[in-house]
């Protein structure tokens, strides 16, 4: 008997490590890929920021003289007031109508289903389309905006909505919302599923109206969801990039210049690796910083 079960247990164990073997080998693409990044392409990039370098010729130390640069030029502090309104824009107003929106859909009006795959459909449309699409939706000659404002009679309310600086920056951040309003009110969609209907009636039989309902009821079972939107709406506001890009190149007049857009003008047209590198560092500490924030609200709310 034991020559058999040494048998058995030898191909056992033979099947086992080539599942194994194989398993590893799926895996070592990716696992290369991160150990590229997080080894190796975020601790060069922290050291080119206290460099000057122009990618080609060694890279010289400059100590923090980068960040003074960026800390005392006027441009980089009006792309970070437009990140900081792209943020505000998103935490507001495009948090608020996708919970609105996402409680009008779970009401149980007729085609709800037909709606969230519609405001879905551009949260899963590259980037690259959406400016492209919306580039002739606002151009000025013969963009579809301006025209269909004169079919109607409204020509005196025709607008350059992309080359106007008073107009560029809200034109682009409707865009912008546009593009990701889907993404909340799925998820806010999803977990009001999730809250059993008797919970949901249960306060109108006590005479509450529906506002209350929803202030007292509905919100607060959706706090978890909310912070994790917020979350993400809050770090696309930081990342915004495509989009800007594609519109405007961060124009006219630097109008719509964003912290992004700034970073690739430096490396890309000025080959300034260094204070692209600073600019950068910057961005990922808003970005452990908003991570940290989210784990501390995580352990004060009991959201894990």
């Amino acid at each position: 008997m034991m020559p058999e079960n040494t048998k058995t247990n030898r191909g056992f164990l033979t099947l086992g490590r080539a599942e194994s073997l194989t398993a590893a080998g799926f895996m070592l693409p990716a696992l290369g890929m991160f150990l590229l990044i997080e080894v190796f392409a975020i601790p060069y990039n922290i050291y080119l920021g206290f460099h000057e370098w122009n990618g080609f010729r060694t890279p010289e130390w400059v100590g923090i003289d980068n960040y003074n640069v960026l800390f005392n030029d006027p441009l980089f502090w009006n792309a970070a007031k437009n990140n900081l309104i792209f943020i505000v824009a998103s935490l507001t107003v495009m948090l608020g109508l996708a919970l609105f929106l996402a409680l009008i859909l779970d009401s149980g009006i007729p085609g709800a289903g037909v709606f969230r795959a519609l405001l879905f459909l551009p949260v899963i449309t590259p980037s690259i389309v959406v400016g492209l699409a919306w580039t002739r939706v606002l151009s000025t000659q013969n963009g579809l905006l301006n025209q269909t404002l004169e079919t109607f009679g409204l020509g005196m309310m025709q607008s350059n909505w992309l080359g106007d600086p008073d107009l560029a920056l809200g034109s682009v951040i409707l865009v912008f919302m546009w593009r990701w309003l889907g993404y909340g009110v799925i998820l806010f969609g999803a977990a009001l599923l999730d809250i059993p209907e008797d919970l949901k009636d249960a306060p109108a039989t006590d005479g509450a109206t529906t506002l209350q309902t929803v202030r007292y009821i509905i919100i607060p079972l959706l706090r978890p969801i909310i912070l994790i939107v917020a979350i993400w709406y809050g770090i696309l506001g930081i990342r915004v990039f495509a989009l800007v890009f594609i519109l405007t190149n961060g124009g006219p007049f630097n109008a719509t210049e964003v912290m992004s857009t700034y970073l690739y003008k430096q490396v890309f047209t000025y080959f300034d690796l260094g204070l692209g590198s600073a600019m950068s560092n910057l961005i990922l500490l808003l970005l452990i910083v908003i991570a940290f924030a989210r784990n501390q609200f995580n352990k004060r709310f009991s959201l894990d």
